[in-house]
């Protein structure tokens, strides 16, 4: 048997044998991509079908888990799930190295986004105005001296709490912002000033990090990741099928949220008439594994006979893997979610 199909095999045993429905939650299935990342680095294209329903079956968890956040109003859970990057770095610029070595007066953000752009090539994307780019590339911009820090962010905090003791604390602006906000009267011309309140506070925490940092995200959201992948591993049915789902979690959170306005532990509080249960059930979602099982079973034909063409696939998975097109190998890359380590030739000439 290969390697990677034993691999795929015990990879699929474990997860049916390990899901615990009551504490399924976002870690665990966290856990499962990062060793079926690690399965499909090395895979050979015949087994991409296999590969692809697999993290299907991940998608699957991450639908029903949704649905499951979504019935219990849990939101933050949710917006970890559905929006929220499981990890954002934050690149704290050496702006006043930058001025003085560069020249540069405008936005020093994006000017060094415009370097890291041009430095990684297609390696470079943006994504609502944050990079996204594999970490290991901006360890030359460190050493260039043009990034002080990289520091992780907290995934619930704040950035400017955060970032609160980052902030170049400059006494002259703290007075004068200080003297700006005293109202004086008749008795009290001058109001008397306690600075040692003011460490850490003396300039806005916002302007300063617009200024002088730039996001870049290393891990998106667990369901943009996923889907990702399946983009172009399966077909347009299921990822519509997949997408109809979600929405329906959006509207049934959105829809708990408003009940919670007048009942706090809407919809179980005995307070709510009995008239609103059938709304009520309508509106929430009862997500099931079936759609799990499903892909198992295409899982286990295409296991027991390698030309069954699964409804659940793409068409350009089914090609033979003996000549395989250029859209076959894109969904390989897909696949091999981990970026290289970048060579040194490749970042050595910048900015010389």
């Amino acid at each position: 048997m290969d390697m990677t199909i034993g691999d795929l095999i015990r990879f699929n045993e474990f997860l049916d044998s390990t899901i615990d429905l009551k504490n399924l939650d976002e870690q665990f299935i966290n856990l499962r991509q990062t060793e079926l990342e690690g399965i499909s680095q090395h895979t050979d294209i015949k087994n991409f079908p296999l590969i692809a329903l697999s993290y299907a079956k991940l998608m699957e968890l991450t639908v029903f888990l949704a649905g499951k956040y979504a019935d219990n109003c849990q939101a933050t859970d949710f917006g970890d799930l559905m929006v929220n990057p499981r990890h954002i770095d934050v690149c704290i610029l050496n702006s006043q190295f930058i001025k003085e070595e560069y020249g540069v007066a405008g936005s020093i953000p994006l000017w060094f986004k415009k370097q890291v752009r041009e430095c990684t090539g297609c390696q470079y994307s943006e994504d609502l105005g944050k990079m996204v780019v594999n970490p290991s590339l901006l360890a030359h911009f460190v050493d260039k001296g043009l990034l002080r820090k990289i520091v992780k962010k907290e995934r619930h905090g704040r950035l400017s709490d955060q970032f609160r003791d980052y902030v170049p604390y400059d006494a002259q602006s703290a007075f004068s912002k200080e003297i700006e906000r005293v109202n004086p009267t008749g008795h009290n011309p001058v109001k008397e000033l306690d600075l040692s309140k003011n460490i850490g506070k003396g300039l806005d925490v916002a302007p300063w990090l617009a200024q002088n940092t730039v996001l870049n995200v290393v891990q998106s959201c667990l369901k943009s990741d996923l889907m990702n992948v399946l983009s172009e591993a399966m077909s347009e049915d299921y990822l519509k099928s997949i997408n109809i789902r979600l929405e329906k979690a959006h509207c049934t959170l959105a829809y708990m949220n408003m009940g919670r306005k007048i009942f706090v532990n809407y919809p179980y509080d005995e307070q709510v008439p009995i008239a609103e249960w059938d709304d009520i059930n309508q509106n929430l979602c009862h997500f099931t594994l079936d759609g799990y099982a499903t892909v198992q079973s295409e899982f286990d034909r295409i296991h027991s006979n390698p030309k069954y063409n699964s409804r659940l696939l793409n068409s350009l998975l089914h090609k033979s893997p003996n000549k395989p097109d250029i859209n076959i190998q894109k969904n390989c890359i897909k696949f091999q979610c981990h970026l290289p380590n970048p060579k040194q030739s490749a970042v050595a000439g910048l900015l010389h």
